[in-house]
């Protein structure tokens, strides 16, 4: 049973629905490591829908959107904080390629990956 909104979420953030939490945790946790929506699905024992649904309806987002700005954030990080070549930040942040994570970066910031390393944007 789905609780009312204000009763889903306390005002520090936490999570009051277990199934829920369970796919922010996993999100945190696994997202640079090629974690996909279906294995958020395996693990809260959800139907694909309703999992989709309750991150919406509390989080204002999707599942697959919300392990992309994992990602996205983490290959951020490495672009400022390290030398590593793009195909390396794309392999540690789970990316399928460097195409798809330029296509991700630029998305997000307007600016290419190398333009954020020079910027330390």
């Amino acid at each position: 049973m789905l609780l009312p909104v204000e009763q889903e979420c306390l005002p520090n953030g936490e999570i009051l629905d277990s199934a829920l939490a369970l796919a922010v945790q996993m999100i945190k946790e696994r997202s640079c490591s090629g974690l996909t929506v279906e294995d958020l699905v395996n693990a809260t024992h959800l139907p694909r829908r309703t999992l989709e649904r309750r991150f919406q309806r509390y989080l204002k987002t999707s599942p697959h959107t919300e392990i992309l700005k994992v990602q996205i954030a983490k290959a951020r990080e490495l672009l400022i904080t390290t030398h590593l070549k793009l195909a390396d930040i794309a392999s540690q942040t789970g990316f399928r390629s460097v195409s798809h994570l330029c296509v991700a970066i630029k998305r997000e910031f307007q600016i290419t990956p190398n333009a954020i390393r020079q910027r330390g944007f």
